[in-house]
């Protein structure tokens, strides 16, 4: 290629690229953007700074922005459901003792305007994808969407992407927020199953939400929606009173699918036996090794070797570049002992910290809905029974419902026009049930 040719092509290339930067801000729906502009550092429309492309919109930059948690660090126009609109954010948040981080996540609205109060939120927690940055949902290639089950012959993904039932929410009028979690995407260890780190990214990624402005209309009134870690996550938001009235949320009900909400008495062994399946040693014991990864980083008085032995810390260290599947299919495929992996009983400094990251030792601020497979060989079913028992212990109203021969990757899709119509009467205002057994 001459010189000359040369030139052109990469005139032509930067043509394309303020173009397309360009379109990208005004896609923030907050104004027009020139090609100028578009060119400019940092790109803004209204305030709202447009993201980098690609992995680098996942590294924040080396001084956060001032601002209270949900502040909104940058934004990113993605592919959208037909009738909305979809962004990337990475907004400030905290981890538990209150040190702020970039959290990312996504946010999906409607198209057109807003009413005037506002629409409603529903604050998605997903479920349990790994340590490592790479195993942020919202990584892959368009992710907002329904959601894409891992264990189908249907899925592009190595990973559960998307939303359940997110078209119909859309079309109900909600917005629709997705935390990725802190570490899942942005740099540091991922405190996974830690109350209050989790309930302060899902809570913040409302307040987010509503810094995108008229685009996006998000109101105060919210619902917490999770399964699985995401489940144990929207309980603990739910808990936070203090926390989502600080941030000016009103949390009008919390639907758990499948949750992790019995941390000590299920790594205890205070549970009797769930279903199993051939995957269960792996699966559990990654799910284990992931718990003590996130407490340790959470908690600096404990010590990883109290309760891993030598053998699992090579599992351990891989949690920072695998996802949970991926590991799990390791350990079954070198055909080794997950149990020897593991230190047992755990000293008494882990216990305080199980038990403090165990869901219903206090009340919600609105009602519960807890949905539960009884084929689920991933979170045990007498375990969730067991957090019923102690939430049904408040004066919330707690709906438990059980049903028969879901299993874990089902019970999001089995049980959808139950908490889809829940969801709605709680906007509503309605009353809500609840089948805990009488005082």
């Amino acid at each position: 290629m001459s010189w000359e040719a040369g030139a052109r092509r990469r005139a032509r290339g930067a043509a394309t690229a303020a173009t397309a930067a360009a379109v990208a801000v005004a896609a923030l729906g907050i104004g027009a953007a020139s090609a100028t502009a578009a060119r400019a550092a940092p790109r803004r429309a209204a305030g709202v700074v447009l993201g980098p492309a690609g992995k680098a919109f996942y590294d924040p930059p080396p001084r956060l922005p001032a601002g209270r948690p949900g502040t909104l660090i940058w934004a990113r126009p993605i592919e959208a459901p037909k009738g909305a609109r979809a962004w990337k954010v990475l907004y400030k948040s905290t981890v538990v003792g209150g040190r702020a981080v970039a959290v990312s996540g996504l946010v999906i609205a409607p198209a057109g305007r807003a009413p005037r109060k506002g629409r409603p939120v529903v604050a998605w927690a997903h479920g349990t994808l790994g340590g490592a940055r790479s195993c942020a949902p919202s990584m892959p290639g368009n992710p907002a969407r329904d959601l894409t089950d891992y264990y189908t012959y249907s899925s592009p993904y190595t990973i559960d992407v998307g939303v359940p039932a997110l078209t119909r929410m859309l079309r109900a009028g909600y917005v629709v927020t997705a935390t990725d979690y802190q570490g899942l995407g942005t740099p540091g260890v991922h405190q996974y199953t830690v109350g209050a780190t989790e309930a302060a990214n899902v809570l913040d990624s409302v307040t987010a939400a509503r810094a995108l402005g008229s685009s996006v209309g998000a109101g105060a009134n919210v619902v917490l929606l999770g399964w699985s870690q995401g489940g144990g996550a929207a309980i603990f938001a739910g808990q936070t009173s203090a926390a989502a009235a600080s941030k000016g949320l009103r949390v009008r009900g919390i639907a758990a699918l499948a949750p992790a909400a019995n941390t000590a008495p299920d790594i205890e062994d205070r549970v009797a036996p769930g279903p199993t399946s051939s995957l269960s040693p792996s699966v559990t014991a990654v799910q284990e090794l992931n718990l003590y990864r996130g407490l340790a980083a959470a908690y600096p008085e404990l010590n990883v070797s109290d309760v891993v032995t030598a053998a699992g810390m090579a599992p351990l260290r891989a949690l920072g570049n695998q996802c949970t599947i991926h590991l799990g299919d390791v350990i079954q495929e070198l055909e080794v002992d997950p149990e020897t992996f593991f230190r047992r009983p755990a000293p008494a400094a882990w216990r305080t910290r199980f038990e403090q990251n165990t869901a219903g030792n206090q009340t919600t601020v609105a009602p519960v809905l807890v949905i539960q497979g009884t084929a689920d060989t991933v979170v045990n079913p007498n375990g969730t029974t067991q957090y019923v028992g102690r939430a049904c212990g408040f004066r919330q109203p707690v709906q438990y419902s059980v049903y028969q021969g879901a299993n874990h990757q089902t019970i999001p899709f089995a049980a959808q026009s139950e908490y889809v119509a829940w969801i709605a009467d709680r906007f509503a205002g309605k009353s809500a049930p609840s089948n805990c057994p009488a005082p």
